[in-house]
């Protein structure tokens, strides 16, 4: 009788523990995503390199230029809005002079999370997958999945307003 309670209290204390470590694995939930975001920081693993798209970003983010906005709707359908594409750079005597752009690209489309695989539709069916990391109200994006040309190597980091 003693052996198998002590073999039920190994197997309690067993699940348990099992059951905690999961637990501490985040899931992240569609209701989470659905709101909107918009781009607040990009930001550089290695401190010591210089990224000019990078600066460009930060310069236009302080001058509360809206970059890159999502819009997740409960019903699965996004926009998405994007200034990326129209960024100029002017060289001046001064240095280097970004204005934010007034132009605007639009995306819509479906989206479905799958833990941190978020699934872009657009109309024409093509999907994209992207891996994301989201804590609160900040969702972060590789930069390579919004411009891989411009942004690889850095992350993007959108706020829900």
């Amino acid at each position: 009788m003693i052996k198998k309670s002590i073999l039920f209290i190994a197997a309690i204390c067993f699940l348990n523990f099992s059951c905690s470590t999961d637990s501490e694995k985040e899931v992240f939930s569609e209701n989470s995503l659905v709101g909107t975001w918009e781009v607040s920081d990009v930001t550089r693993e290695e401190s010591s390199n210089v990224s000019l798209p990078q600066e460009i970003a930060k310069d236009l983010i302080s001058q509360g230029c809206s970059l890159f906005t999502y819009t997740f709707n409960s019903d699965n359908t996004f926009v998405g809005k994007s200034k990326l594409n129209h960024i100029e750079v002017n060289a001046t005597a001064t240095g280097l002079e970004v204005d934010c752009p007034e132009q605007t690209d639009t995306l819509v489309g479906l989206w479905e999370l799958n833990e941190d695989e978020l699934t872009i539709t657009d109309p024409n069916g093509d999907k994209t997958v992207t891996k994301i990391a989201l804590d609160g109200n900040k969702l972060t994006i590789a930069g390579e999945d919004i411009d891989e040309d411009n942004y690889a190597g850095l992350n993007v980091v959108f706020t829900k307003k």
